[in-house]
C-alpha cells in the first residue's frame, strides 16, 4: 500500500475534503483561530499575509510548531505560503534582506538578478518554515494600475518578462521554496480590455510568461478574477470558469500542477460574490485549492458547504475528491523534503551585500545624465509625495528623513503640497530662491490629481530640481520638465540610498527602463 493509499484509508472524507481549502491570515489577531481551524479540519494550509509576517516577532516559531503538529497529526506536510514578490516595503522579522521590486530587478538588464532575488527570498522565507511563495507576478505591465502596484510587474515585453519570471522561479526552487506564479490571466475583475478578446494574440503576449513558467515545471498558478471573453462570458471570473481552466490553462498551457484561486472575498471591489457558493463553482471548474476568505468563520462555513454539496451531488463528490487527492499527492512529492534554514540566514551579510548590488544596478537616470554628479548650494527643499508617505510606518519615515539628512546635510521638508493654500504657495515662491535645489520623491502619481498639478508647478519654478520615482517610472513622464529624472522602481529606504549614490557618482548608473514611457 502506497503512502497516499494509507492516508486515504486512514482519513475520513471530511478531512480529505479539507485539502481543497487554504486559509488566508490577513490579520495577526486571527492567526490563532486559523491555526485551530487548520488542525481540526485538515485544511491544506495557510497563506500568511505580509502584515502578519512582519508584525509577529515569533512568527517563525509559531509556523514551525504548526507544521510539526500538523505532520504529526496527519502524516503529511502543511502548505505554509506567503506573497513575497519583492519591494513594496515587504518586511520579514528583523534582521532581513530588502530586495528591489520586480520592475527594479528587470531594470538591471540582467536575468541573473531575478535568480539572485528568488534565491535570497527562498533562503529567508525558509527561516520561518514557509515552503511556498505566491510569486512571481507573470503579468505584463501595466499591472494593477489603478491600485498602486505598478512596480510589481517585470515589464511590458513578453520575451523579457518570460526570462525574468523563469529565472526568479529557478532561484526560489534552488533556494528550497515552491513557486506559485500569478495571476492568470490578470487579477481583478475590472482589468478588462480588447487584448483579452483574441486568444491567438494572448498566447503571443499576455500568456507567454505563464507558458514559460509551465514549461519549466512551475508548481502552481494563482487564478485571478479577470474574465477572459475570448473563451467565456464577459461576466464570468476566470477563477470560476471551467472553460478557461480546461481549455486554456490545462490544455492550452499544458499545466498539470496546482491551481489555486485568488481570495474569493478579498481586495477586488468590483466583484461581490458569496464565498460559499463561489467555492463550489471554483472546485467544479477544476481548481485544486480555493481561498474562500480571510475571515475564519466564512472559511469554516465554506468547508461545511462543500461537505453538504458533496453528500448530495455525486459528480461534485468525485470532482472534489479527485482535487483533494491531487493536493495530497503534490504534498508527498514536493513538500516532504522541506527543511527550515537557520534564523541567522535571514538578513545575513552576504544576502544584504548581494541585494545592495541589485539596487545599485537597477537605478536608471532617465534625464540629466550630463548634470551628474549632483551639485547644489544652500538648503534643499524636499517633497515626499502622499502615496509614498502613506506606505511608510512611523519608524520608516524617521529613517527616510535621517537618510535624507545624511545625503543633503540639511533640508526643508514640505508635506501635503496638495493641501497648501494659494497664499502659502505664493509665500514659498517669494521667499525661497529659485536656484534652491528641489528634491521630489514620488510613488505612482495619479495623473489627474491636485498633488501632481502642484508638483508640476514646483518643478517649473525651481530650475534646479531632481525627481526620484520610487514606483513606476511613468511618474517621470508626468514631471518631464524636471532637470534630473531618476527611476529607482522600489518604495524603500534602500532604493533612496542607491539613487543618491548614483546622483553623486561621476559615472552614470547602468539601469535601464523595463517599460516604454512616452
Amino acid at each position: 500500500m502506497t503512502t497516499l493509499e494509507k492516508i486515504i484509508h486512514r482519513l475520513p472524507f471530511e478531512k480529505i475534503i479539507g485539502q481543497t481549502i487554504i486559509g488566508y491570515v490577513k490579520d495577526a489577531k486571527s492567526l490563532g483561530d486559523f491555526k485551530k481551524l487548520v488542525l481540526e479540519n485538515a485544511l491544506s494550509g495557510l497563506i500568511v499575509g505580509r502584515e502578519v509576517v512582519s508584525s509577529i516577532r515569533s512568527i517563525g516559531k509559531e509556523l514551525k510548531d504548526l507544521a510539526d503538529l500538523y505532520k504529526k497529526t496527519y502524516g503529511f506536510s502543511i502548505i505554509l505560503a506567503t506573497e513575497r514578490e519583492g519591494g513594496r516595503m515587504e518586511k520579514l522579522p528583523q534582521p532581513s534582506t530588502e530586495l528591489p521590486s520586480p520592475m527594479g530587478i528587470s531594470a538591471t538588464g540582467d536575468v541573473k538578478s531575478a535568480y539572485i532575488a528568488g534565491y535570497i527570498t527562498a533562503l529567508e522565507l525558509r527561516t520561518l518554515s514557509i515552503n511556498v511563495n505566491f510569486a512571481p507576478v507573470a503579468n505584463l505591465y501595466p499591472y494593477e494600475t489603478t491600485r498602486g502596484f505598478k512596480e510589481n510587474s517585470f515589464g511590458d515585453d513578453p520575451e523579457e518578462v518570460s526570462e525574468y519570471v523563469s529565472n526568479y522561479i529557478r532561484g526560489l526552487r534552488n533556494g528550497g521554496i515552491l513557486s506559485f506564479v500569478k495571476y492568470f490571466p490578470r487579477r481583478f475583475f475590472d482589468q478588462r480590455d480588447k487584448n483579452l478578446e483574441s486568444l491567438s494574440e494572448l498566447y503571443k503576449k499576455e500568456f507567454k510568461p505563464f507558458q514559460t513558467a509551465v514549461k519549466m515545471g512551475v508548481e502552481g498558478i494563482i487564478m485571478g478574477h479577470t474574465p477572459l471573453p475570448a473563451v467565456d462570458n464577459i461576466n464570468t471570473p476566470s477563477s470560476l470558469s471551467l472553460k478557461v481552466i480546461e481549455k486554456v490553462v490545462k490544455r492550452g498551457l499544458g499545466f498539470k500542477n496546482m491551481l489555486v484561486t485568488d481570495c474569493l472575498n478579498g481586495e477586488d471591489p468590483d466583484i461581490s460574490i458569496d464565498p460559499e457558493k463561489a467555492t463550489i463553482t471554483a472546485l467544479k471548474a477544476g481548481n485544486h485549492i480555493v481561498v474562500p476568505s480571510s475571515d475564519v468563520d466564512e472559511v469554516r462555513n465554506t468547508l461545511d458547504r462543500i461537505i453538504e454539496e458533496a453528500e448530495k451531488d455525486k459528480d461534485f463528490y468525485n470532482r472534489v475528491r479527485e482535487s483533494a487527492l491531487e493536493v495530497l499527492g503534490f504534498k508527498l512529492r514536493k513538500l516532504d523534503k522541506f527543511k527550515k534554514t537557520p534564523d541567522k540566514t535571514r538578513g545575513s551579510l552576504i544576502n544584504r551585500t548581494r541585494a545592495w548590488k541589485l539596487f545599485l544596478k537597477s537605478i536608471c537616470v532617465v534625464k540629466g545624465v550630463s548634470e551628474l554628479p549632483l551639485r547644489f548650494f544652500g538648503k534643499p527643499l524636499v517633497i515626499i509625495a502622499n502615496k509614498l508617505r502613506s506606505l511608510l510606518e512611523e519608524s520608516e519615515k524617521k529613517t527616510l528623513l535621517e537618510t535624507l539628512g545624511e545625503e543633503l546635510n540639511s533640508f526643508e521638508l514640505l508635506e501635503y503640497v496638495d493641501e497648501l493654500s494659494s497664499k502659502r504657495l505664493n509665500e514659498l515662491y517669494r521667499n525661497t530662491p529659485s536656484n534652491t535645489l528641489l528634491m521630489v520623491l514620488t510613488y505612482n502619481l495619479d495623473e489627474d490629481s491636485k498633488e501632481t498639478s502642484v508638483l508640476k508647478k514646483f518643478v517649473e519654478f525651481f530650475k534646479e530640481n531632481v525627481v526620484i520615482s520610487l514606483g513606476s517610472p511613468e511618474d517621470l513622464k508626468l514631471l518631464s520638465n524636471a532637470k534630473i529624472c531618476v527611476a529607482a522602481f522600489t518604495p524603500s529606504i534602500t532604493a533612496v540610498k542607491a539613487a543618491f549614490k548614483a546622483l553623486k557618482s561621476k559615472n552614470p548608473p547602468s539601469g535601464s527602463l523595463p517599460i516604454k514611457i512616452v
